[in-house]
């Protein structure tokens, strides 16, 4: 049963995890300010994890590593020499917490798969892309198992409005996983000292986001999935937001929902530019 946790209890359980995952709905300000300060509290606690962002791709780390050797406490400059995405993410939502890891001085991590090997991913396979070892390793030679491919399945065509042509499912799927895996792949790489990632809510959802992926390396006690869910109307119970017998997070933090234009109002689907992944 899902019990009520006050701020101070989810911080103290926080801390004993070794991988914190902490989602978001991309244009949230209030989930990037409550994230910051799970992070903050994380740091004023002890802990010394590295930072794992889906805001940066796989091939910018070489970038943003000499960037912050040249100027250690420089987001901005950060921001130039790894070619941040500012059509993609807006930089200001981010950028307290990169400021806020290089202040402590914590490893910052590019955590995603680019655009391009996504959708490589998803027109062909990941073993082609990956490459066949790496596939395997990361386990994305292994079909999910049906529930889990079930719920993906709807997630993605909601995402998309329902637009997307049935044909390419299979493909925009593939690249999701693929995503998770590698982004698990990376924070399994700080299992000594702890990793937060910060991703949005589809990519740590227990039931078929990275913590599937990390499952092989880490018991489930060592890893804590946050999920930043915006209350909608006439979903009145906090049993609306979660799958009572597979729950999604192991904590969910309920904000406000953010004043937007309709996605699907005006969303025309086009296979080559997919929207941003959940």
């Amino acid at each position: 049963m899902q019990q009520p946790v006050t701020r101070s209890d989810l911080e103290r359980r926080l801390q004993g995890a070794r991988y914190v995952l902490l989602g978001e709905v991309h244009d949230n300000g209030a989930h990037h300010r409550m994230r910051r300060d799970l992070i903050a509290a994380l740091i004023r606690d002890g802990r010394r994890p590295a930072i794992a962002m889906e805001q940066f791709d796989r091939e910018q780390q070489t970038a943003m590593d000499r960037a912050i050797a040249d100027a250690p406490r420089d987001a901005e400059r950060l921001r130039v020499a790894s070619g941040f995405n500012d059509q993609g993410w807006n930089w200001p939502d981010y950028a307290p917490i990169i400021s806020l890891a290089l202040d402590a001085g914590l490893p910052l991590l590019a955590a995603n798969l680019s655009r391009d090997q996504a959708f490589r991913v998803a027109t062909s396979n990941a073993a082609t892309v990956l490459g066949t070892q790496t596939a395997e390793t990361l386990g994305l030679n292994k079909p999910l198992p049906p529930p889990a491919q079930r719920k993906l399945e709807r997630v993605i065509d909601d995402g998309h409005c329902g637009k997307a042509p049935a044909k390419i499912l299979p493909g925009m799927i593939a690249a999701q996983r693929a995503r998770d895996a590698v982004m698990a792949q990376i924070v399994a790489k700080h299992a000594g000292t702890g990793a937060v990632l910060v991703a949005g809510n589809g990519h740590v959802r227990r039931d078929f986001g990275v913590p599937l992926y990390l499952q092989d390396s880490t018991a489930p006690a060592n890893l804590l999935a946050v999920g930043f869910i915006e209350v909608q109307d006439g979903q009145l119970q906090t049993a609306d937001y979660y799958d009572s017998s597979a729950p999604e997070y192991d904590y969910i933090v309920f904000t406000e929902r953010v004043a937007r234009e309709d996605p699907c109002a005006t969303l025309s689907f086009k296979p080559r530019q997919p929207m941003t992944q959940p």
